[in-house]
């Protein structure tokens, strides 16, 4: 048995070094480039296991993606565009399928394909259907459809198994909105049965309050809501919306042990782990309350004078954690120098009133604190509870078409590879980019005709920062039916007002938080552009390229006009 092993030994390592590697893609949710330490001096979060990987790999600090998260995340496993899929705009929750539609590849059956083993944890975002769902329900509401799901059904037809993962334990929409629960590949998790959870969904284990079931910022003033005799069941009756990460995590590391712990080789694997921090409601784990972050901040704007604690940076905490605690087990597996770590957010950073969801506080009666006055005399002062600006020095937050929406933290290493550690590319790239990229990375063969179609591989600036010149030219950052695109220096940004009009053009160069509108008849501050005669005609020759370009990848004739 000896003489035997020894034979087998060089065969073994000859196929550890043919191998090729892992890939681990930590996706954050509404985490902006102000939040963290490795991009902007101003974050009050210390977040050194994310500086630690920016460190041991490239930093990329002009990276996009879509301005919201559903998009984003179609757009990472597609390698399209958002108007590529089911919908212009994206699917969300579960009426009428996924975003992804049928013969769309993702990246994770790219990557089965091609030996690996697939595996999502966390958010999925980018709608479903459900499995079975009778012919009376498939036009009614979507708490229809959840309530039989939980009660009934517990399957989905279109989900992360008919995606290309083997292994998953996903949510359909985060922790933000229902279904509350779950799904282990395709079938839900309940243990407990289910039930009605409304606006309590989001009460931390310790018995405190925050703020109601997140729909947008008409809940500032909203309270505390229970479910109703006749209300139908959202979502799993031991669900911990705070725990989410926590369960993300255990996964994963559960998923590492099992591989170390087998017998024989293993194949490489691809995982998309996607958190629920940063996204609102806030409400990390209780331990992350008292973490030793800088953001306690002394109130005595609510009921009772307190000390209250930011739980939007907590959550910052928590994620900085989970990086943590999956690098180390890579690493102590032996895994991590032959791993692929990508670290990215799904959009750009939230504003300043979207933080007051989930604010803690003494009963569920207690008014939210005042985070933002927007009174007229006061308009845009902010209370010290809002923390660092997630935006940094960009203009805007999530869901605007400004830098700050779409904007978002991009980290790659791999330090066998030969990523440079400690490096920084400039380049113009997008979440989309990452499908070619990956494949190109491990080896593997590019997409197939016709699949992910908006996705450009750049290995080579990857692993060469400075040789050579950008794997693109331009991007396009679509929010149906508007849209930005990024060209060199230039962006142009087209609102929909009854019909497409580019509107705004501005030179990041010299402009980098978008103030001076260079398009006619005014910029940004109701002031005449700076720029008139000669240069003014030059800016709206770059527009009206720059919108045929777009009106190009679009894939559709429209005429243009400036307002």
């Amino acid at each position: 048995s000896a003489q035997l092993l020894s034979l087998l030994l060089p065969l073994v390592e000859s196929f550890a070094r043919a191998r090729p590697p892992n890939v681990l893609i930590l996706l954050a949710d509404d985490l902006g480039v102000g939040d963290l330490e490795a991009y902007s001096a101003s974050a009050l979060v210390p977040t050194p296991a994310i500086s630690a990987l920016s460190a041991a790999g490239v930093r990329f600090t002009d990276a996009h993606a879509h301005p919201i998260c559903s998009p984003s995340r179609y757009s990472l496993l597609s390698g399209n565009y958002v108007f590529r899929g089911r919908r212009l705009s994206s699917s969300w929750g579960l009426s009428g399928g996924s975003q992804l539609l049928p013969g769309q590849r993702t990246i994770a059956e790219s990557f089965r394909a091609a030996g690996y083993a697939t595996l999502l944890l966390g958010k999925a975002g980018i709608g479903g259907e459900v499995a079975a769902l009778p012919d009376e329900l498939r036009r009614s509401t979507e708490d229809d459809r959840v309530d039989w799901l939980l009660r009934r059904g517990r399957r989905l037809a279109d989900g992360p198994a008919q995606w290309g993962f083997d292994e998953s334990l996903s949510m359909v929409s985060g922790i933000q909105s229902p279904p509350y629960a779950w799904f282990n590949g395709s079938v839900a998790s309940l243990p407990r049965g289910s039930r009605c959870w409304g606006t309590a969904t989001h009460a931390t284990r310790t018995g405190d309050w925050v703020s109601g079931k997140f729909a947008g910022t008409g809940l500032r003033h909203r309270r505390y809501t229970p479910c109703g005799a006749g209300d139908g069941h959202d979502g799993a009756a031991d669900w911990e919306g705070h725990m989410a990460d926590a369960h993300v995590a255990q996964a994963a590391l559960g998923f590492f042990d099992r591989r170390r712990r087998a017998r024989g080789p293993q194949p490489p694997f691809f995982a998309l782990v996607a958190t629920a921090a940063v996204h609102a409601p806030f409400t990390p784990p209780d331990r992350f309350r008292d973490a030793d972050i800088r953001t306690w901040v002394a109130t005595s704007e609510v009921a009772a004078p307190r000390r209250l604690h930011v739980p939007h940076s907590s959550m910052v905490a928590e994620l900085d954690a989970v990086v943590g605690a999956l690098m180390a087990a890579l690493r102590s597996a032996g895994e991590l120098n032959e791993t692929i770590v990508v670290f990215a957010s799904d959009n750009g950073g939230l504003s300043c009133a979207t933080k007051q969801h989930g604010s803690w506080r003494p009963s569920p009666e207690t008014p939210a604190p005042p985070f933002e006055d927007v009174s007229p005399e006061r308009s845009g002062l902010q209370s010290p509870l809002c923390g660092a600006n997630s935006s940094a020095h960009l203009r805007g937050h999530k869901g605007d078409l400004y830098e700050g929406g779409h904007r978002v933290p991009l980290l790659v290493a791999w330090p066998a590879g030969g990523v440079p550690a400690g490096g920084e590319c400039g380049d113009l790239v997008g979440l989309t980019d990452l499908y070619a990229t990956l494949l190109d990375l491990a080896g593997l063969a590019p997409p197939a005709p016709g699949q992910a179609a908006d996705s450009v591989s750049f290995k080579r600036r990857l692993l060469r920062p400075r040789d050579g010149h950008p794997a693109r030219s331009d991007l396009l950052v679509p929010s149906p039916p508007s849209w930005a695109l990024r060209w060199s220096r230039w962006k142009l940004i087209s609102l929909a007002h009854g019909s497409q009009r580019a509107t705004e053009l501005f030179d990041l160069e010299a402009d980098p938080g978008e103030t001076t509108n260079l398009l006619p008849p005014h910029n940004v501050s109701g002031q005449p552009p700076r720029a008139s005669g000669e240069a003014a005609s030059r800016h709206e020759a770059t527009a009206a390229r720059m919108a045929q370009r777009a009106d190009q990848i679009l894939g559709r004739g429209v005429s243009w006009a400036f307002l």
